[in-house]
């Protein structure tokens, strides 16, 4: 069927190509179209089209209207076109179906930004605001046809190739492990995954893998099976150059091969979580424009959060804004904001601490809104309400959500045992952070988890422990002031007068301002007797 004319310079109008208009006289139903339009083929949650529309009304009332409305619309769509497939729903997603609607933006028109849905002005406060980022991509329009110029990346692509067997009475689990490792990666936002079969059917046709499929790069591996004992290599691969950026093996001694094949794919999915925003940010351009799309600028902004050096922190935050203003609908750039809130409040950086908490839970939460099925965001929205807010119920099933969702993030296992911890419940906070380091024992980020660990041995009153952890955290990290507190209360406790007054000076001089009674006020932990000897820890290793 060709697809449908929809006009979006001024007012909104939608028709067949031999003139049939298509929409209802609803406006809300006219916007929701606009929005899947506007959008280019994504699709957008139940929850967002709701906030964009009726974010005066509670929730729950709001998705009601969103259905009522989306009811008719399909309707109206139905009844001029006979197609019933142009809008389709999910229980938690809108979109498009790709192809079904051309605009006059698409065909180079090149209005005024403000001429862009100026119908729809005045409908809902967020609707007006969630328009005037979007008119703002088109201030400078892209070449006439070049309808990619415009459309944004979601994340780097990844093809998941067959793994070779090597002494294996039976194949079948190389092609078993290939699908479970794809669909582990397929729940990670931020990373396009291309099946085993679409890999194998390129590489048989002898076809250039980055130009038939995309791709940034290939994950390869082996099955090597000698006795009783089987070893897992895989490696990640740059599809443009070949180079090898990242590999692992898995040793086994047992042979049910359903529990290697489950443990391989969560192994390996956790273990490239976190490496390759950081291998496709070194793959940027350097200089000039490179990364300027929202996912190009997240990951300039990754590479910089963790270096923990101020100047540069704040280049990240600067980063994640201009992400926004971009792409006011990505969820992922408000989930890293709230996290670089999350730092910039714990490393006593923020002026006005009350403000920066305030934003930290107003963009997580809009994270959430945007993509209520986005691990990360969920994990970090967690752990805003657990570490700033205190809120440690609501805290919690977010983290659970997360695991549900992404059984193989390490950062919500980390997230959930630091909330656990909060909480006082010390060994669940244990088990979820020993499930976090083995997930993702080569994490460059794991210096943050392994903070975490500190703060828990100090609650156990393991100080010789909390200690050496801290010793390690400090060295190798030593601009993270967040591990330098638990690691100086634990030397308080184990009276280590020397030590404690040297880690003293360097945490002070990361945070002038820091006093036991500040950290009394700050405290998270639920239980006062947690609080009170973290306190004590502190004063007798002479923190003001």
């Amino acid at each position: 069927m060709d697809p449908i004319n929809l006009r979006l310079i001024g007012s909104v109008h939608a028709c067949t190509p031999d003139g049939r208009s298509v929409l209802p006289s609803l406006r809300k139903a006219s916007a929701i179209f606009a929005v899947l339009a506007l959008t280019e083929g994504h699709a957008v949650s139940r929850r967002m089209l709701a906030n964009l529309l009726w974010s005066r009304n509670d929730p729950a009332q709001a998705m009601a209207r969103l259905r009522d409305t989306l009811h008719t619309l399909r309707h109206s769509l139905r009844e001029a076109t006979g197609d019933t497939d142009l809008v389709r729903v999910t229980s938690d997603r809108v979109a498009l179906r790709p192809g079904s609607v051309r605009t006059d933006v698409d065909d180079g028109g090149t209005p005024e930004p403000t001429e862009i849905a100026a119908e729809l002005d005045g409908l809902d406060p967020a609707l007006d605001e969630w328009l005037a980022g979007m008119r703002s991509r088109f201030r400078t329009p892209a070449p006439a046809g070049d309808r990619a110029a415009r459309t944004p990346r979601r994340g780097s692509v990844i093809g998941v190739s067959l793994l070779t067997s090597i002494g294996m009475p039976d194949e079948g689990l190389g092609v078993a492990l290939a699908d479970e490792i794809a669909t582990s990666l397929a729940r990670m936002r931020g990373l396009m995954v291309i099946s085993s079969g679409s890999v194998a059917n390129a590489v048989a046709a002898k076809r250039d893998l980055r130009a038939e499929l995309g791709l940034d790069f290939l994950l390869e591996g082996t099955l090597l099976r000698v006795g009783e004992r089987l070893r897992v290599t895989v490696k990640l691969v740059d599809a443009a150059s070949g180079v090898v950026t990242w590999t692992e093996h898995f040793d086994y001694d047992h042979c049910d091969l359903f529990a290697v094949q489950q443990d391989v794919a969560a192994l390996v999915a956790a273990g490239l979580e976190p490496e390759i925003p950081i291998i496709a940010a070194e793959r940027l351009p350097r200089g000039g424009d490179g990364g300027e799309d929202a996912y190009g600028l997240i990951l300039r902004a990754i590479s910089r959060i963790h270096l923990l050096e101020r100047r540069s922190f704040e280049e990240a935050g600067e980063l994640l804004r201009r992400a926004i203003a971009l792409e006011p609908e990505y969820s992922p750039a408000y989930s890293w904001l709230a996290l670089w809130h999350v730092f910039w409040v714990g490393q006593g950086w923020a002026r006005d601490p009350q403000a920066s908490i305030a934003k930290a839970g107003e963009v997580a939460e809009h994270a959430v809104m945007l993509d209520p099925n986005d691990a990360r965001g969920l994990a970090i929205a967690g752990h805003v309400r657990a570490f700033l807010h205190r809120r440690l119920e609501e805290a919690l099933p977010l983290h659970e959500r997360a695991l549900a969702i992404n059984p193989s993030l390490s950062l919500a296992w980390h997230l959930s045992g630091v909330a656990h911890a909060y909480r006082g419940d010390l060994e669940e906070a244990r088990r979820r952070l020993v499930q976090c380091r083995r997930l993702a024992p080569r994490d460059p980020h794991s210096f943050y988890a392994d903070g975490a660990l500190i703060i828990l041995e100090l609650l156990c009153r393991n100080h010789r422990e909390a200690a050496v952890i801290g010793r390690r955290v400090t060295q190798l990290h030593p601009r993270f002031s967040a591990a330098y507190k638990p690691y100086l209360a634990a030397l308080g406790h184990l009276g280590e007068k020397k030590e404690a007054a040297l880690i003293c000076r360097k945490l002070l001089q990361l945070e002038p301002g820091f006093t036991v009674r500040e950290f009394r006020a700050t405290s998270p932990f639920a239980l006062r007797e947690h609080t009170d000897h973290y306190a004590s820890g502190l004063t007798l290793a002479g923190v003001p």
